[in-house]
């Protein structure tokens, strides 16, 4: 059985968007300015330029609520259930332990209370190599690129059409669950 590896934040749930509304709304109403650098960077802590204690308070005080209140990505609560009937599904995120449970509840509440998550993982490659994936769903543009160098086909998912990368044989861009269901079924 062919195997696909996802990842959490901006594939599965939005909280890679409420980050954004989150980290514009402390700019506004705390800092009283705006602080950013460059808003096309995917990572808050790297589109700002507040101080680490300042990135540190932002996290501490909003994380928990960003990350239990996200909803899952549009189509994801459909396609997911329907790959897992025909591929091995994983997990692999960056997230902590703590930020993994909530993803687990939303996770069971579609059905999926048995994938395998890894977390803490931050060189997804090894772990991508390890598993012997076939196919990684990830928002990380470098990461993407360095599955495909690997000859694992990368699904660069972006819910924005104007952050694309380069594609080749093991690299696409997608920007809906949709598309993606329809990549990985109509290539196997």
């Amino acid at each position: 059985m062919k195997k696909i590896a996802i990842d959490l934040d901006g594939v599965v749930f939005d909280s890679e968007n409420l980050y954004r509304v989150y980290t514009e709304i402390y700019d506004t109403d705390v800092k009283k300015q705006n602080s950013v650098i460059d808003n096309s960077i995917r990572l808050f802590q790297q589109r700002y330029n507040w101080s680490k204690e300042e990135l540190d308070n932002f996290y501490n005080k909003n994380s928990r609520e960003i990350l239990t209140t996200a909803n899952m990505m549009t189509g994801c609560e459909i396609v997911l259930p329907k790959l897992n009937e025909r591929f091995e599904l994983i997990i692999v995120t960056a997230r902590n332990d703590i930020e993994t449970e909530y993803a687990k509840k939303k996770l069971d509440s579609i059905g999926l209370s048995d994938i395998k998550i890894y977390n803490n993982e931050h060189n997804k490659i090894d772990r991508f190599i390890e598993e012997n994936v076939d196919y990684v769903i990830d928002d990380d543009e470098n990461i993407c690129i360095n599955a495909s160098k690997n000859n694992i086909y990368a699904l660069y998912f972006k819910n924005n059409a104007s952050n694309k990368v380069e594609e080749n044989k093991y690299l696409i861009n997608v920007n809906n669950w949709g598309e993606i269901y329809k990549f990985i079924i109509l290539n196997n």
